[in-house]
């Protein structure tokens, strides 16, 4: 078994099996290509004092079960704010492209009604640890389907039954790219992905909804690796749809994802 998203071979990026999704046994899940965009671009930026605060990532094309290589560029470098992009290219072709917003940070005081609400999701003590294959229903394991929806572990805490809405505590067991650690914020982007998974809308038993994008927006760095989601997907009657998932981690809420959607058939492994 592999023990990381991705194997850095010279200038390319190897997905192992932990990268897979459950829609095609030959595509990545959305969460590791996401997940290495922003572990590129967090070292691209040469600032620790920079916050990511914002990334958005364009599914252009499903991402195969190939070498991949990523492509940086600086559109914004100042003082107090970063502008980065970057793609990832497989087999010649644009597959994923991201962009990523660093802020500088410097203490402020903020009045009391400008605060972040201290909600917080249940607690993760007593809930017992499976995988979002296993919670709701993916093909999985047993369909010979492993990848990040096998890999991650996830405390279900209520919903998850395909009916649009669900809340779960997630945390990323394996590096996303091996012998390179990974920020607290690379993890969570990683992890964000899964707010289409935890608020799952399936349309009848063989049609579930599937993401082309992913914005994620973070007032703060996690400080806790268990990242808790809560999400809710809507869908029109034209096949577009939009799910909103909050953040916390164990502390509050640390930001919010949304997801452009549509429906697609589910993959259905041979018997």
């Amino acid at each position: 078994m592999a023990e990381a998203l991705f194997l850095r071979e010279g200038e390319f990026f190897m997905p192992t099996e932990l990268a897979g999704g459950p829609w095609n046994p030959q595509h990545l899940h959305g969460g590791p290509p996401t997940g290495l965009l922003a572990h590129v671009l967090e070292v691209a930026t040469g600032d620790p004092a920079m916050r990511l605060t914002r990334l958005t990532v364009d599914l252009l094309r499903p991402v195969p079960r190939a070498p991949l290589r990523v492509v940086t560029e600086t559109i914004r470098r100042g003082r107090r704010l970063q502008l980065l992009a970057a793609s990832i290219v497989a087999q010649d072709k644009e597959v994923c492209r991201a962009s990523a917003l660093f802020l500088a940070q410097e203490e402020c005081t903020v009045p009391e009604f400008g605060r972040f609400e201290p909600q917080q999701l249940p607690p993760r003590d007593g809930l017992a640890i499976s995988t979002i294959a296993e919670l709701s229903g993916f093909p999985g394991k047993k369909h010979g389907l492993i990848g990040l929806h096998t890999t991650a572990e996830a405390c279900r805490i209520d919903g998850m039954r395909g009916q649009g809405w669900g809340r779960a505590w997630m945390r990323l067991p394996v590096p996303v790219v091996a012998d390179e650690p990974a920020s607290l914020t690379v993890q969570a982007a990683t992890l964000c992905d899964f707010g289409n998974g935890i608020g799952q809308l399936r349309l009848d038993e063989r049609t579930g909804t599937i993401n082309a994008d992913i914005t994620l927006y973070l007032h703060r760095p996690p400080r806790s690796e268990w990242i808790g989601l809560e999400a809710r997907s809507r869908m029109e009657t034209h096949g577009n749809g939009l799910v909103e998932t909050r953040l916390y981690d164990q502390y509050g809420p640390i930001g919010v994802v949304t997801q452009s959607t549509l429906a697609m058939p589910q993959y259905i492994p041979r018997a």
